[in-house]
C-alpha cells in the first residue's frame, strides 16, 4: 500500500462513484500474475483495482501475489491455493489435456504476450537462425517456453535436440547473459522485454509467421470455485475490465498510481525521463488489451482458441481430439459487462 503522503486523493471520488457498491467481505481471495516483477504493464490487475477500490466496493477481499512462471501458477490454481491466475492459452490447454480442472473466464490480452528476442548484431534475425544455439528463458516454468518450443518446431528445429535451453532470469541478469553469449535468444514476455528496451538495449524481435493469430493472456479459475462462486468471479473480472479502461484512457495517471503501490518499479531519472521509460513498458502490455468492435470485455472467441489449438496440435503439443471449447466459458461475460464503460473512461480521464 502507498504511504499516507502518497495516498490517492485527486479524482478519486469521481471514480469511486462510477465503480459504486459497498464492502461486505466474505473470503480472502488471491489473484496471481505469473510473474514476480509486477511492472506498470500489470497495473490493471494489481495497483489500479486497489487505487479505485473497485474490488473492495464489490465486496471482495483480493490480495495480489506474483508467482514465478505459468506452470507454477497453474499448479497453484489446480491445488486450489490461489483463486485467479493469468496465463497464456497454450499453458491452460496443455494442463487441461492432462486432466487439470481449470477454465478461462476472461480473455485479457488480445495478442500474445510472448516474445523471442536476440541482441542486435548477434546474427539472429529469424527462427531458422536459432538452430544449434542456446535458448534463454526467464525460467523453464514460464509460458514463454512452450511458445518457444512451438516456434522452433514450426521451423523444423527439434527443441530437445537441435538447441540447448538455459534459465537466465530477467532484467540486467538476462541482458548480461545475452551479451556474454551464455544464451543467444531470450524467450520472455512483452513487459520484461520492454524493460530492457526502456534501458537502451537494442533487441531484434523474431516472430513466427502465425504470430498475429495468437491470443495473449487469459484469466483462469478452478472449475470447483467457478461452480459455486459465479457472482464473485464476475465481480472480480468486472473490475479488471474497468481498470483496463482506466489504463487505456489515462496511461500517465495509471503509471503514477502503480509507482505508489510498487515504488521499486519506478525507473531512475527525473520524472519526465522515468515516465518516458515506464510508458514503453506500459504500452507493451496495454496495447493488447483493447477489444475489437463488437467484442465484449473478457469475451473468449472460439476462432482464436481454435487457431492456437490448431498450431499446437500440428506440433504434437495437444491431442488431435482435444475439446477446445472446454478450455473456456463465456457464461459470465454479460454479467461482467454490466457497467457504463463510457462513464468509467470519463472518470479516468478526469483523474489528474
Amino acid at each position: 500500500m502507498p504511504s499516507s503522503r502518497h495516498a490517492p486523493v485527486i479524482g478519486f471520488a469521481a471514480l469511486a462513484l462510477i465503480i459504486g457498491g459497498s464492502p461486505a467481505y466474505a473470503q480472502k481471495l488471491i489473484f496471481s500474475p505469473t510473474t514476480t516483477a509486477l511492472t506498470v504493464g500489470h497495473a490493471a490487475h494489481s495497483s489500479l483495482p486497489k487505487y479505485t477500490k473497485c474490488w473492495e466496493n464489490e465486496g471482495l477481499d483480493i490480495d495480489v501475489v506474483g508467482i514465478q512462471g505459468a506452470t507454477a501458477g497453474m499448479q497453484q490454481i489446480a491445488a486450489k491455493n490461489i483463486t485467479f491466475a493469468n496465463v497464456g492459452p497454450e499453458v491452460l490447454m496443455m494442463a487441461r489435456a492432462k486432466g487439470a480442472r481449470v477454465k478461462a473466464v476472461y480473455t485479457y490480452s488480445r495478442s500474445t504476450i510472448y516474445r523471442a528476442v536476440a541482441l542486435k548484431g548477434a546474427g539472429i534475425a529469424k527462427t531458422e537462425d536459432m538452430r544449434s544455439k542456446t535458448m534463454g528463458a526467464i525460467a523453464m516454468s514460464t509460458g514463454a517456453v512452450p511458445y518457444g518450443r512451438q516456434m522452433l518446431q514450426a521451423a523444423n528445429i527439434d527443441p530437445d535436440k537441435d538447441v540447448k535451453w538455459l534459465p537466465i532470469g530477467e532484467g540486467a541478469q538476462a541482458l548480461l547473459a545475452l551479451k556474454r553469449g551464455d544464451a543467444n535468444v531470450w524467450f520472455a514476455w512483452d513487459t520484461a522485454v520492454a524493460q530492457l528496451e526502456a534501458q537502451g538495449a537494442e533487441l531484434v524481435h523474431i516472430k513466427p509467421p502465425y504470430f498475429e493469430d495468437l491470443i495473449g493472456n487469459v484469466i483462469l479459475v478452478h472449475e470447483d470455485f467457478l461452480a459455486s462462486n459465479k457472482e464473485t468471479v464476475a465481480k472480480a473480472m468486472r473490475c479488471i475490465a474497468k481498470t483496463t479502461i482506466f489504463g487505456l484512457t489515462n496511461p500517465e495517471k495509471a503509471i503514477k498510481v502503480h509507482w505508489q503501490y510498487y515504488p521499486a518499479t519506478k525507473p531512475e531519472g527525473d520524472e519526465a525521463e522515468a515516465l518516458k521509460k515506464a510508458r514503453i513498458v506500459f504500452e507493451s502490455r496495454f496495447g493488447g488489451y483493447s477489444v475489437p468492435a463488437g467484442v465484449k470485455w473478457g469475451e473468449n472467441l472460439e476462432s482464436q482458441w481454435r487457431g492456437v489449438a490448431k498450431l499446437m496440435q500440428a506440433e504434437n503439443l495437444l491431442p488431435a481430439d482435444y475439446d477446445v471449447t472446454a478450455s473456456y466459458t463465456n457464461e459470465l461475460i454479460d454479467e461482467i459487462n454490466k457497467f457504463d464503460a463510457k462513464a468509467v473512461a470519463e472518470a479516468a480521464k478526469a483523474d489528474k
